[in-house]
């Protein structure tokens, strides 16, 4: 790993994107330096300016869905995915005060609306919700705060800071697993690659998607996740985010189709899945 000299990850201290980065540096053996970064966005931006960098970015959580900042950052700048990784997410709830005190909770949006039900049960309905770029950023956030906030996040986390826990294990679905993607501008050698993700817009035609899906079908190719989200550039026109679970080398003739049918196309990137 010499040609990379920095890992950023979502900060602060103590995310899961802090855990999957954890995870990375130990399979590559990095011992270069790691830094928190305060947003996706930004995140993507250094990495974009400087191929010496590498970064751990949230992309889809098996509960909430698609990490909105991530793929558009990926479409917007010539970072390239090298890798997926799997992190297991628990949430907990703690505060300085008791449970009855409670009339805020502060976490990141997401992590808020895996735990809906379970506010929802056990809190009334005037119950405030405000949002925090980070579960680490929420539970730290009560350091400044009354007895009257509690924040949702990681029990390591909170049991660091002296907070007293409420509950645990308090998602909506207990088997929560977030995906996360290692993206950088240089190619990180790893193991064969198994899976390429590309984006793309149809031609403004009827049937233009139908086409391209079709191409999938004829080369025997499994989709295993498929997004829109708006180009940004025309109104109505949108973007498709495909994942194939197959490596870019076993997929160049599809690939060659697909380009003739689409106003847009890019690679994202070609890279394994590590469990």
């Amino acid at each position: 790993m010499e040609a990379i000299e920095k890992l950023y990850f979502l900060g602060p201290k103590g995310t899961y994107s802090e855990v999957a980065s954890e995870k990375i540096k130990d399979i590559l053996n990095f011992k270069n330096e790691t830094v928190e970064v305060s947003t996706i966005t930004k995140i993507a931006q250094l990495v974009n300016q400087n191929p010496t960098t590498m970064a751990i970015m949230p992309i889809e959580n098996s509960i909430e869905g698609i990490v909105r900042p991530t793929i558009d950052s990926l479409y917007s700048t010539d970072v390239k995915i090298q890798a997926q990784i799997d992190i297991k997410v628990e949430h907990c709830i703690a505060s300085f005060g008791k449970k009855e005190e409670i009339k805020h909770i502060v976490s990141h949006p997401q992590a808020l609306a895996q735990c809906s039900l379970y506010i929802s049960q056990e809190f009334d309905e005037n119950i405030e919700l405000i949002s925090a770029n980070s579960t680490s950023e929420a539970l730290h956030s009560l350091l400044n705060k009354d007895k009257t906030y509690a924040a949702i996040g990681r029990y390591d986390i909170a049991k660091k800071l002296n907070l007293n826990i409420i509950d645990t294990n308090i998602g909506d679905i207990k088997e929560n697993r977030t995906r996360f993607v290692l993206v950088s501008k240089t190619k990180i050698p790893l193991k064969k690659d198994d899976r390429t993700s590309i984006v793309f817009n149809t031609k403004n035609e009827s049937g233009a998607l139908l086409k391209i899906l079709e191409i999938f079908k004829k080369y025997n190719l499994n989709l295993v996740y498929i997004e829109s989200r708006p180009s940004k550039k025309v109104f109505g026109e949108y973007n498709f985010f495909v994942d194939i679970d197959k490596g870019y080398d076993e997929i160049v003739e599809a690939i060659a189709e697909i380009k003739k049918e689409c106003n847009f196309y890019k690679l994202l990137g070609s890279y394994p899945v590590i469990h």
